[in-house]
């Protein structure tokens, strides 16, 4: 996991895997709707699907990044197999 500050915001990001296919990305825009903390993203080449979530610098506290973090290993146990299948 990384973790970067763009003052205001605390960017964290975990990469996934690699997208082999075109038919991945509407399936991970639709999953994009249940996840109430972060998001599915691309890194700038398109090829790598990577969680990310923005956080307010000035009022971060413990919690919250506890719960992107919660989010990120809710995400990952209920969507392994697809995520997996993904990255074949």
């Amino acid at each position: 996991m990384v973790l970067g500050v763009a003052n205001p915001i605390l960017i964290v990001e975990q990469y996934l895997f690699n997208c082999n296919s075109d038919s991945v990305y509407r399936e991970l825009l639709i999953k994009n709707r249940d996840i109430v903390h972060g998001a599915f993203v691309l890194d700038e080449t398109g090829e790598k699907v990577i969680f990310r979530n923005t956080l307010q610098v000035e009022s971060l506290d413990k919690r919250e990044l506890e719960t992107t973090i919660n989010s990120l290993s809710l995400l990952l146990s209920e969507y392994s197999n697809e995520i997996m299948k993904f990255s074949k």
